[in-house]
């Protein structure tokens, strides 16, 4: 029998009801950690029918009302974030949903495909390059609810970020590891000692399944704790893909994770939240800058 999905199927009426949803729902379903936002709204084509992309500007596509499935890891959880939700935005149409994992997970995962980042190449077990251009490495992952298949922006931006840098003989940890993917890049980049931490049973149990998938050097460990509560050592290297709340509100926690004069890549937040983002790192500073699609990737040190 499938897995069933406890999710939270959260609609708007109409394009403009309520006003800046776009902004306070993200805000509000950060305190409740969902594992995958599913965006279900139908983006029509403009008058006229496809764009031409030889004809320069593309235009944006019409708005559409909102219209997300948003997964959480249990039904309490999910029944706490509607009743926040509900209290802030009492506009929205909120209904629960258990969804097979047949219908959705491996349904949307199977079109995937192998994606570069930087020296990167991120596949799935069904798409590994034969003969990868030399000076690429490439990491297998097989996709699951776990973040970090190499598809969403911010994963690849992290690992464009980490592409440069040289992890040779350094301690990394991968805070909110996901899939695992740049806790593996890290260590099939030579880095001595690599931790990949998620709360999430289920993601560390996709990174464990996808480890198995690449020829791994003995230097990574996948655990299930949460890094606010478990003393971990400093590093030279921390990566930290999470939320825009998560990163503001755990800030000290990260900055003391990294040794004097390490490095911390942090994403999973777009511009508008980067001047409060980069402001609750300080004293560290960006050396290095991404965005993609609104998206942000930062380079600390």
């Amino acid at each position: 029998m499938s897995r069933l999905w406890h999710a939270l199927q959260i609609e708007a009426p109409a394009v403009d009801v309520p006003a800046g949803v776009d902004d306070l729902l993200p805000v509000v379903l950060d305190d409740w950690a969902p594992l995958a936002i599913e965006d279900l709204a139908e983006r029509p084509l403009p008058p006229g029918g496809l764009w031409d992309p030889t004809f320069p500007p593309i235009p944006e596509p019409p708005p559409t009302p909102l219209r997300w499935r948003v997964f959480f890891s249990d039904a309490d959880v999910r029944r706490a974030a509607a009743a926040a939700i509900a209290a802030a935005m009492p506009e929205l149409s909120l209904v629960e949903v258990d969804v097979p994992d047949d219908d959705w997970a491996a349904r949307s995962q199977a079109s995937l495909t192998a994606v570069t980042a930087g020296r990167f190449i991120v596949a799935p077990p069904w798409q590994v390059p034969e003969a990868p251009v030399h000076g690429t490495t490439v990491i297998v992952i097989e996709p699951s609810m776990g973040f970090g298949t190499g598809h969403h922006p911010t994963t690849r931006m992290c690992l464009a970020l980490l592409s440069p840098l040289s992890c040779e003989g350094q301690r990394v940890l991968d805070i909110g590891t996901g899939s695992g993917v740049l806790a593996m890049a890290a260590a099939l980049s030579g880095a001595r000692e690599v931790v990949g931490v998620d709360v999430d049973q289920d993601a560390i149990d996709s990174a464990l399944t996808s480890a198995r998938l690449n020829p791994l050097p003995p230097v990574v460990q996948f655990a299930t704790a949460d890094f606010r509560d478990t003393p971990y050592e400093p590093a030279d290297l921390v990566c930290a893909n999470l939320t825009g709340g998560m990163l503001r509100t755990t800030a000290t926690e990260l900055r003391r994770l990294v040794t004097p004069g390490g490095t911390l890549i942090i994403s999973g937040f777009d511009r508008d939240e980067e001047p409060d983002v980069a402001r609750a790192f300080q004293p560290l500073r960006p050396q290095a800058r991404l965005e993609e699609a609104t998206w942000v990737a930062l380079q600390l040190a």
